[in-house]
């Protein structure tokens, strides 16, 4: 429960979510962007441009549930067209952060995966082997040291919120420290 004001669809009673596109003015009224699976994304010439406005302007964006060396790598090369790894260079994030203690000291990030795969694969986490076994947390940071891009890398944080009611075991292994992570960014991003 929040009493913070949020708008909502009235036929369906849930929040509205809003899917800007990174041409669109509108951007500029987003302090917080996500996105998932980037690990196929092509930027064009024009969308990079007005991402690194975006992001210099103060912008932040949280990459989430990309896995494996093939999508890091196609998006390492998509977001050096944003943000030149030469005068932004891409860092691991570590559990002294302080995006890891804004609000809850987490140690560290863990590996959420789909929860059909977690189930089909009896527990498993990983979504490609051993290509995926390691959780990455990375972050691109300003001349200030702001976090402007977060990268969640082989783990879906996001499915530790969306799974809630799919099977209970798998709620209370993930969500607990998928929460915590995401208001812990949610809160950086929104302050600082």
């Amino acid at each position: 429960v929040t009493r913070t004001a949020v708008s909502v669809d009235r036929e369906q009673k849930r929040p509205n979510t809003w899917v800007v596109k990174l041409t669109d003015p509108h951007l500029f009224e987003c302090p917080f962007l996500l996105a998932s699976d980037v690990g196929t994304i092509g930027l064009k010439d024009e969308e990079a441009a007005m991402l690194r406005e975006y992001l210099l302007k103060g912008g932040m964006l949280w990459v989430d549930d990309f896995w494996g060396t093939e999508a890091w790598d196609q998006w390492e090369q998509e977001i050096a067209k944003v943000l030149t790894p030469e005068e932004y260079p891409i860092e691991t994030v570590s559990a002294a952060d302080p995006v890891m203690r804004v609000l809850f000291e987490l140690e560290r990030v863990p590996q959420v995966t789909n929860v059909t795969f977690w189930q089909k694969n009896n527990g498993k986490t990983s979504e490609r082997g051993e290509d995926s076994a390691q959780v990455h947390v990375r972050a691109i940071r300003d001349a200030h040291r702001r976090i402007m891009v977060l990268m969640t890398h082989n783990t879906d944080i996001s499915d530790s919120w969306e799974r809630e009611g799919d099977d209970p075991r798998f709620f209370q292994q993930f969500s607990p420290d998928g929460y915590a992570l995401g208001i812990n960014v949610l809160v950086y991003a929104l302050s600082h």
